[in-house]
Order: C-alpha cells, then sequence, then structure tokens
C-alpha cells in the first residue's frame, strides 16, 4: 500500500484514538509539566508522603524555606560564660551566670563542757578527678550562767574529718560579783579540695576552763557554709 493510498483512506476511530494514545505516553507527561502555572501545585495535588527525602535535593529546605515560629532552628552556638537559660525559634540562645553549688548545714545550739564537741558537719561531694571549696564556719559564743570574777574561754576548730584544718578561740574577762553576759564569735575560713568519694567538715568546740578557774555555763551555736569554687573534669 502506497502512503498516498494511506492518506486517501479514511481514518478510523480506534485508529486515532491510538494515534493520540502514543503522542501523550512519548511526550504529552513533559508538556503537560512545562505548561503548569505557577503555584498550581500545594498540598491538595500531592499525595501523603508523596515527597520525602529520597526525592529531595540535599541541602534544598532550610531556614528560608521553613516557617520560623512553627520549626524550630538550629542553635546558633554555645554559651562562653555560665548556662544556657533559653533557646529562641530562630535558633538564638539566652546565656545566664552559672551559680555556685552550695551546701550548708541549719544553726546547731549546745552547752559546752571540757571536752572536744562535735557541733556541726556537712557531707561535700567530689568528682573522680576532684573538687574544691571554700568552707566558712561561725561559731557563736554566750555566756548564760555565772557568779564572781570569771573568765571564758573556748576553743574550735573546722576541719575535715580525719585531715587537717584551722581554729580559732574566744576570751573575756568577767570582772565583779555575778557578773554575766558575755558573748563574741568564732570565725572560721578553710579551703578544701577532695577527689573520689564525698568527705565531711566538721566543726568541734570545748570550754577550756580549768579547776583552779572554773567557767560559768556556756552555749554555743555553730554553722557551716560551702562554697563549690571550681569542678575538675574526669580525665
Amino acid at each position: 500500500m502506497s502512503p498516498r493510498s494511506l492518506v486517501r483512506r479514511r481514518l478510523s476511530a480506534p485508529l486515532v484514538v491510538s494515534f493520540l494514545a502514543l503522542f501523550v505516553a512519548l511526550g504529552g507527561a513533559g508538556w503537560a509539566a512545562l505548561r503548569l502555572p505557577p503555584n498550581s501545585v500545594g498540598n491538595a495535588q500531592l499525595r501523603p508522603n508523596s515527597v520525602g527525602p529520597a526525592k529531595m535535593i540535599a541541602g534544598a529546605v532550610g531556614a528560608r524555606q521553613v516557617n520560623s515560629s512553627q520549626v524550630q532552628l538550629r542553635i546558633s552556638g554555645p554559651c562562653t560564660t555560665g548556662a544556657m537559660q533559653a533557646v529562641s525559634l530562630s535558633g538564638n540562645v539566652t546565656c545566664t551566670p552559672a551559680l555556685p553549688s552550695e551546701y550548708g548545714t541549719l544553726a546547731q545550739t549546745a552547752a559546752l563542757g571540757p571536752d572536744q564537741q562535735q557541733l556541726a558537719a556537712v557531707s561535700l561531694p567530689a568528682t573522680p578527678a576532684g573538687s574544691s571549696y571554700l568552707v566558712i564556719g561561725n561559731v557563736q559564743v554566750d555566756e548564760v550562767e555565772g557568779t564572781g570574777p570569771q573568765s571564758v574561754r573556748v576553743s574550735c576548730s573546722m576541719s575535715l574529718v580525719g585531715g587537717s584544718g584551722t581554729g580559732g578561740e574566744f576570751d573575756a574577762n568577767l570582772g565583779g560579783t555575778n557578773a554575766t553576759g558575755a558573748s563574741g564569735t568564732i570565725p572560721l575560713v578553710l579551703p578544701v579540695s577532695i577527689a573520689g568519694s564525698p568527705q565531711t567538715v566538721a566543726i568541734g568546740c570545748a570550754d577550756l576552763a580549768t579547776p583552779e578557774n572554773p567557767a560559768p555555763r556556756v552555749n554555743v551555736t555553730a554553722t557551716i557554709h560551702a562554697v563549690q569554687t571550681a569542678v575538675n573534669a574526669d580525665r
């Protein structure tokens, strides 16, 4: 059959449909993609989960492509000093000075005798590489009963249990008959560094009265306050 005779023959409906289907299969989809108007494909035209990480170019979605009021952006950077207090949606951080750890005791009051008596104690934790503290102790001495000319002499020390420490004394002479009311304080300061297991810092006091010069009855009140000054990182 010659081409001229093929043209002269009337094309049947099935043949026309076949040609149209072939045209769409070969080039129709590409033509439709090029002819889509801007912003014509959105959530309503996309099937759920039809676009995933495998179909996206790396780095195609960043801070400029997302709604910063709904998506937490990458944190801009750490705090150079202190601790992180808050993170904004834009990734900016708010820093605040980190407060040191503090430890202490409530006031402990006792009637003092001639023997060394522990009045207050606090346990301080430590990291394996070591922690440093500044420990501040305070002893309030109050003479509450006495007759005749007498003297008050109280000695106190603050130390790591089983270790070195610091000490101080309070002296007062009571003149006249029925003289009472002597009072004072003994400040104690001790820097300590401990490693491994927790250790205890304690305050102990004694009344240094002698049989020749007995002291009046004395009450003492002791407190300990410790501030952590450094924490060594584990090696």
